[in-house]
């Protein structure tokens, strides 16, 4: 009898701690991405870009600029295909204060709980405001 009592007893407490460690482990299911955008002409970062992505024109979106080492971070809390457009304002005209930008664009897949990096590179042709 004590015996099956001491056997009772020891499952409990191994399927007790069983629970609490599945139970504990908080997973991260946030999804991360590093833009980074570089100058085609010299393949050197861009700072100062502004970068938006979004999900197909949906309310999940996020827009900033690239740090000083030409990159812009941002998280989701979902999972999906998402669009990346990125734009720099340049001087054209700088006697006649013309204005126009370059850009670049790509598509990207976050999964969950993953962190990527995705190159945008700014193309060469400027187009004027």
């Amino acid at each position: 009898m004590k015996k099956k009592t001491l056997v009772g007893v020891l499952a409990l407490l191994f399927s007790t701690l069983v629970m609490f460690t599945f139970s504990s482990c908080d997973k991260d299911t946030m999804c991360y991405v590093n833009i980074n955008v570089v100058d085609e002409l010299n393949n050197s970062p861009v700072e100062g870009a502004y970068v938006k992505i979004d999900n197909n024109g949906s309310s999940i979106f996020a827009e900033g600029a690239t740090n000083a080492n030409g990159v812009y971070k941002a998280e989701f809390a979902a999972p999906a295909i998402f669009n990346v457009n990125v734009q720099k304002d340049v001087i054209i005209d700088l006697e006649n204060g013309i204005m126009g930008y370059r850009k670049g664009d790509a598509t990207f897949k976050l999964k969950e709980g993953e962190t990527i990096d995705v190159t945008v590179t700014l193309k060469e042709h400027t187009y004027r405001y």
